[in-house]
Order: structure tokens, then C-alpha cells, then sequence
């Protein structure tokens, strides 16, 4: 069984193929290795939510999971880049 785990923005896939050096021992993918893993990251490492009303704004909400690893604190401000039509980029402001 595979496990995905994130450590410190590294995300670290247990039992997955790749290459090593011999001599640097230096770890390496091929594309297609790179693509199988992307496709696996987007389905393991994905959210969905609802969209809500708060008073008169609509609001989404953050799992847990996420508040607790970024350490998100009520009040605490983000930004939001629209990247198209049908996608959004949360930043975490500094």
C-alpha cells in the first residue's frame, strides 16, 4: 500500500519507483514516473468544498487538516489570484 505524507512542503510517496546514482546517490523520476505521481498528488491531496453564505458574502470554508499544517489562525489574512475563469489561487499573506 502506498502512503502519501507531507513534510515540510515536501511530499514524500512510500513504495514508489525512481532511479538513485550510484555514485552521487542522488534520486531521480522519469516524465512518465513524474506524471503518474502528479495524477495520484491531485486525486490524494484534493479539497472540495462548499460554497456558503456568511451574512451578505459567501464564504468557504478550510478543512482542518489544512488550518493545522499551515497553522492558520482566525483573522489572519490570505490572498486570492483569479487564474482563469474556473480557478482561484489562495496565498497566504505575509
Amino acid at each position: 500500500m502506498e502512503e502519501l505524507s507531507l513534510n515540510d512542503g515536501k511530499i514524500i510517496l512510500k513504495d514508489s519507483p525512481y532511479y538513485q546514482c550510484q555514485k552521487c546517490k542522488e534520486e531521480f523520476a522519469t516524465s512518465e514516473q513524474m506524471q503518474a505521481l502528479s495524477d495520484q498528488l491531485h486525486q490524494k491531496f484534493y479539497f472540495q468544498r462548499p460554497i456558503i453564505n456568511a451574512g451578505r458574502s459567501l464564504a468557504i470554508t478550510l478543512p482542518s487538516d489544512l488550518v493545522h499544517y499551515y497553522k492558520l489562525k482566525k483573522g489572519e489574512k490570505i490572498t486570492i489570484i483569479p487564474e482563469g475563469r474556473k480557478e482561484l489561487r489562495i496565498r497566504l499573506a505575509d
